[in-house]
């Protein structure tokens, strides 16, 4: 398992470093190009949507996922769960964009503040997020048939055709807000034709009331799961938004959380080829053994990772974006912790495998509800600082219940004491150093000294506890090479 793991997410891996790197590239024309106003649109009509696919996907996708992946499933099976889980994603959508268009002037209302959001950038918007709805349907049916290579392309040219057209319709055409949407729609559609070769042998057109009951009975827990983990990650924004009264303040806040993308890239690539993997090998004695070295694996180079961007959050902000979001870089590492919390969800695998997804809403419900309240305490006295501390915090608490519930139904082994001594060393010197340097009475060079010495002391500990192992690296590289 390990193996395939490292083969399919070294894959993942490199795509996900081209894709999100040359949408890194994009934040300093983000910065240049859009006023903070219009960025914090982008921000509230992301979060819209965001909340609406949750909903009209049904979160159909999950199930098919779980479901096509078993390995004794046979050709017509699996063909017949795919083209049913496709169908009803197209159907969904139509009704979601036919409801969007009647009910366009209170949707916009809702998200506007001192900026209306004009009608045009709605309805692209729209159509938009409909097209990218089936798109993500179709990939993840990619990843779960392990085809890594089709689904690296895929997603590379989404991103890297996208940034393109918003440069060629922004800069070129000058249509603003608008550029974001019209280059999804050229671009996705296309794709989607491409996705569609990839799978031509899986897809028939088939629509099963069967398939459809099964599917449902996966994912329907999730709806309310999905939504709920969408107002635990978004209640900030929401909160800036009512109580500032500008989408300037938004712009900035969410403008810093872009650049925890760079600890999604470990977590997505990991993310992406283990679960196809566990759905596929479960059942075997070998499996939660493997799951407990990449947990351990993914623990280590997470926090190396989260404390390395930490530490270099003034640069990062002062090599990408403008003097207006350099206040961003206190609480930047609250947000590279709260990504990687969320990424050790991908082991509360129990209560997928086990099919005891009603469970899950009432958990995410309960920490959502925390963050509300949080944010409610904490947003008026700490201001961006407070949203950014209360998120990780409802995040933590969120993951911690469902990987506590989920090691019930199905153990991965994994040394707690350890975990708990890695964890105290981690947080003392992101917290304790991270913030420290922040102090404006040391010359740079000192500081920059003292942020290397943290990160060497953090990886010596790692190599002597053994989480990164030094001469699996080196017979790795070793096998490659006579490959």
């Amino acid at each position: 398992m390990l193996k395939d793991l490292i083969k399919e997410g070294g894959l993942y891996a490199v795509a996900n470093l081209i894709t999100k790197g040359f949408s890194l590239l994009l934040i300093p024309f983000y910065a240049d190009y859009f006023t903070q106003s219009e960025y914090g649109i982008l921000a509230m009509l992301g979060i819209a949507g965001a909340i609406s696919a949750a909903v009209f996907s049904f979160q159909i996708y999950q199930g098919v996922g779980r479901y096509i992946a078993e390995p004794n499933l046979t050709k017509r099976e699996q063909q017949a769960i795919a083209s049913t889980g496709l169908w009803f994603t197209i159907f969904s959508y139509a009704g979601f964009v036919l409801l969007g268009f009647l009910f366009k002037d209170i949707v916009i209302s809702l998200l506007s503040e001192d900026q209306r959001i004009l009608d045009s950038t709605y309805i692209w918007c729209l159509f938009a997020i409909g097209a990218n709805g089936i798109f993500y349907t179709l990939n993840v049916q990619l990843k779960f048939m392990r085809k890594i290579k089709e689904f690296s392309l895929t997603s590379f040219l989404h991103a890297i055709l996208n940034i393109g057209f918003i440069l060629l319709f922004a800069l070129g055409l000058d249509y603003r807000i608008d550029s974001v949407y019209m280059a999804t729609l050229v671009v996705t559609p296309l794709l989607i034709l491409l996705q569609l070769y990839y799978l031509k042998g899986h897809l028939i057109f088939y629509f099963g009331k069967k398939e459809l009951k099964k599917l449902f009975t996966f994912s329907s827990p999730l709806i309310l799961a999905s939504v709920a983990y969408l107002i635990l990650n978004f209640t900030d924004r929401i909160f800036i938004k009512e109580i500032s009264g500008a989408l300037s303040e938004v712009g900035i806040y969410d403008m810093a959380f872009k650049f925890s993308a760079v600890v999604s890239l470990i977590i997505v690539s990991i993310q992406s080829a283990l679960a196809p993997i566990v759905y596929e090998k479960h059942q075997l004695d070998s499996t939660p053994f493997e799951m407990g070295k990449v947990l351990r694996l993914f623990f280590g180079l997470g926090t190396l990772g989260v404390l390395i961007l930490s530490f270099f959050s003034y640069e990062t902000l002062y090599i990408f974006t403008t003097p207006a979001y350099y206040e961003a870089s206190s609480f930047m590492p609250l947000f590279y912790l709260t990504v990687l919390m969320t990424g050790l969800g991908m082991f509360s695998v129990g209560l997928h495998l086990k099919n005891r997804t009603k469970i899950i809403p009432f958990i995410v419900v309960g920490t959502a509800l925390l963050n509300v309240v949080l944010n409610y305490l904490f947003i008026p006295t700490y201001w961006l600082m407070g949203a950014a501390l209360a998120t990780l915090i409802a995040t933590f608490f969120n993951n911690f219940i469902l990987f506590y519930l989920s090691q019930k139904l199905y153990k991965i082994p994994f040394d707690t004491g350890e975990f708990l001594k890695i964890s105290v060393v981690f947080l003392l010197l992101m917290f304790g150093g991270g913030y420290f340097i922040l102090l404006d009475k040391w010359e740079y060079g000192w500081l920059f000294g003292f942020k290397i010495a943290g990160i060497t002391i953090y990886l010596l500990l790692l190599i002597q506890l053994k989480i990164i192992r030094l001469d699996q690296i080196l017979n790795f590289l070793k096998a490659k090479k006579g490959d």
